[in-house]
């Protein structure tokens, strides 16, 4: 492969023709070797993107006419000759030419964007004596689209250029998942026996559902380390308790911490005792949680609408940028989103004691809002509605109880438990001090949510408003579900914007009821046969502020961003655009509402298996990690800044020394002190050291990453 790469360096364009040539005629080399490094030179100015572009398709043309004459003029007369010794006959012969006369065109075009198949599904063409002109046609039309992208992404990763190879298997996910619908389709139409056609009909709308959420949420788990901060303090948390046999007392670097009540730490033990640590295991609970609230969503969706609605909200749901993103993560948001979404529909259609065993279960996801939220917006859609009255059938007395046997018991054991320190540090600063206090000064604003809210939601926030305006003109039958939904999502960012503290991810359970409002509006737009050109024109316009990003300069480290810039952008940017173009005639609105589904979806394999993996070293201390343990010997002290420390300590298992700010590391006692002692931190933290602190001269730098270092003082 080294000679190979070699050659198209040194000969150039001839070099890659010959190359394509021969991975097409049966030759196994693997064309995202060939097309990367293409892409590759093209990024250094060797090689021009149009030019190694049609040069590796006219290769791969070449190379294909060249295993169709072999099949036609070699395979052919063997088997002929041949064949009755594995049982292949004229039969055989004719049945293949039959199939390839009528589904060839498809095979083909198939064949070539399948890394492996491409390189030999021309032979067979030639065996089944496939019309030549045909062959050649349809060779041309599946070579483009895999060449172009293999070439595209190539010139992206620049030098990371390997990624394409060691990931390849993403894009084979997509064709295999895009084969698999195909065929259902096409057995379908073909004939199923009538019992199987009645169940695929019947549950057609929950099948599909299910087969998208698992894959956008359980796809590529652990194709990548648990980015800091957040997820390794999650994972480090459970892998703790665990260890310790307390299924009771959160703990952190051999220290009990009452930031979080246990329910996500409970899902994670679970997961790491049913499969081991990893991480998959630790953002398996998440996916799940995740996976269970969108078809929970469909289910109630239902009843309160009806199927079309809770199908289009549920997808809406799975497909919306912000909750993907929190399904995919090992954070404790998605436990909170499920419970509360189960609490609020159960209340919502009087399925009172399913609402309060849920409401004590949120009370263990995330704490006091778990009971005030459902309790609030309950109290306020009744008020709202003037349906107080109602509050007498809603079992007060025996379903409040059944919330407090549920979530109060951990909190009565931990505080006999740990004391006043638990209450003072859980309730009065995790809950009170925060929401009062912002915990990171100059970050909090009454418009925070206000731009987290449209991307969270994306490429579904354009239909928000004009579905609120729909709302107030024309609801009809739907009107009180509508309203209550439209209280829910609202009370929940009103209160978040104005807590003191907040964090992108606090309004995620606002994601669920927009998303039933949304479906809501969507379905019937679509089913009135009308557009709505205040949602084509929003848009359009973040459709082309996205492309118009991959314009956008990234200077110093934060180059290395740039790929994943630009797949996100166009990927996310052409959705919007071409399903609003789409929907510019009635018609074909449904096709754009699809369009906009698939397109999340490579959007998510995408990140999640292409993007994410060559970022490990940006975004996560594991590859740090693995040169702490050895340093980590008895008697040997590491200070760990505090950014990095749940990651460092969920990957080596070192706890060390925490610090928080410059000013907090001791540098020149560090300096001072006769035994080796280490420092992790971040680049740009040492970077502020180098130029506050003198004594920064005196350290020496061991091992680095992309943005973190370790540096001793001896």
């Amino acid at each position: 492969m080294d000679t190979l790469l070699h050659l198209m360096e040194s000969y150039g364009y001839v070099s890659l023709f010959v190359a394509m040539a021969a991975e097409n005629a049966n030759i196994p080399v693997p064309s995202e070797v060939i097309l990367g490094f293409a892409g590759f030179l093209i990024s250094q100015h060797v090689f021009t993107f149009w030019t190694a572009f049609f040069i590796a398709c006219a290769g791969g043309i070449a190379g294909s006419v060249i295993s169709y004459g072999l099949g036609l003029y070699g395979g052919r007369p063997l088997l002929l000759k041949y064949g009755k010794y594995i049982f292949f006959n004229e039969k055989k012969f004719a049945l293949a030419e039959r199939l390839f006369a009528k589904y060839g065109g498809i095979a083909v075009v198939v064949g070539r964007c399948l890394p492996g198949i491409r390189t030999f599904i021309s032979f067979p063409a030639g065996v089944a004596r496939y019309p030549f002109g045909k062959f050649v046609f349809f060779s041309v039309i599946g070579t483009i689209p895999w060449t172009l992208l293999l070439v595209w992404a190539g010139s992206l990763l620049g030098s990371h250029w390997h990624n394409l190879v060691q990931y390849n298997h993403l894009f084979v996910l997509i064709v295999v998942l895009l084969c698999l619908a195909a065929g259902v389709i096409f057995l379908i139409k073909r004939g199923l026996p009538p019992a199987w056609s009645r169940f695929l009909y019947a549950h057609r709308y929950s099948l599909s559902l299910a087969v998208f959420s698992a894959v956008i949420f359980f796809s590529f788990l652990g194709a990548f380390p648990l980015t800091d901060p957040d997820e390794p303090v999650y994972g480090e948390t459970a892998r703790e308790m665990l260890a310790a046999k307390d299924w009771l007392s959160p703990r952190i670097f051999g220290m009990f911490w009452y930031d979080k009540p246990p329910l996500f730490y409970w899902l994670e033990m679970l997961s790491y005792r049913l499969f081991g640590i990893s991480d998959l295991t630790s953002r398996l609970p998440g996916a799940c949680m995740a996976f269970a609230t969108v078809l929970y969503v469909y289910y109630r969706g239902k009843k309160i609408f009806n199927p079309a609605i809770a199908y289009t909200s549920a997808m809406i749901l799975a497909s919306s940028l912000g909750f993907w993103y929190i399904g995919h993560a090992a954070i404790t948001d998605t436990a909170l989103v499920f419970t509360l979404t189960v609490a609020l529909l159960g209340f919502y259609e009087k399925q009172y004691y399913r609402a309060y065993i849920f409401c004590g279960l949120a009370v263990l996801a995330k704490g006091p809002i778990g009971y005030a939220f459902p309790a609030l917006i309950v109290l306020l859609y009744l008020l709202t509605m003037r349906r107080l009255r109602q509050l007498r059938e809603m079992k007060l007395f025996s379903g409040i109880l059944l919330a407090l046997l549920v979530g109060l018991p951990w909190y009565v054991l931990m505080y006999h438990t740990h004391g006043d320190a638990f209450l003072q540090t859980f309730i009065g600063y995790h809950n009170i001090t925060r929401f009062a206090a912002p915990e990171h000064p100059g970050r909090n604003s009454v418009f925070f949510f206000i731009p987290v809210l449209a991307v969270g939601l994306l490429p579904w926030s354009a239909g928000l408003i004009p579905a609120l305006v729909q709302l107030r003109k024309r609801a009809g039958v739907y009107r009180d579900a509508l309203y209550f939904c439209v209280l829910w999502a609202a009370f929940i960012f009103i209160f978040f914007s104005l807590s003191k503290t907040q964090l992108v991810t606090y309004i995620a359970p606002m994601f669920p009821p927009c998303a039933l409002l949304l479906g809501w509006f969507f379905r019937d737009r679509f089913d009135a046969g009308k557009r709505s050109l205040s949602t084509i024109l929003s848009a359009l316009l973040p459709g082309l502020l996205l492309l118009g990003a991959n314009a956008f300069p990234l200077h110093g480290a934060d180059v290395v961003f740039r790929p994943a810039l630009h797949v996100i952008a166009t990927l996310l940017g052409s959705t919007l655009l071409l399903a609003a173009l789409l929907w510019l005639r009635p018609a074909r609105a449904k096709a754009a509402f699809a369009l906009t589904v698939c397109g999340m979806l490579a959007l998510a394999l995408a990140v999640n298996g292409l993007l994410m993996p060559p970022l490990a070293t940006t975004l996560t201390s594991a590859p740090l990690a693995r040169y702490v343990r050895p340093p980590a010997q008895p008697g040997t002290e590491i200070y760990i800044e505090k950014f990095l420390h749940p990651g460092v300590t969920f990957y080596s298992g070192v706890y060390g020394k925490e610090w928080k700010t410059p000013a907090d590391l001791p540098l020149s006692a560090i300096q001072r002190q006769p035994q080796r002692v280490y420092i992790v931190l971040r680049k740009t933290t040492w970077r502020t050291l180098c130029r506050t602190r003198n004594e920064a001269a005196r350290f020496r730098i061991v091992q680095e990453t992309a943005t973190q270092l370790i540096v001793t003082n001896h």
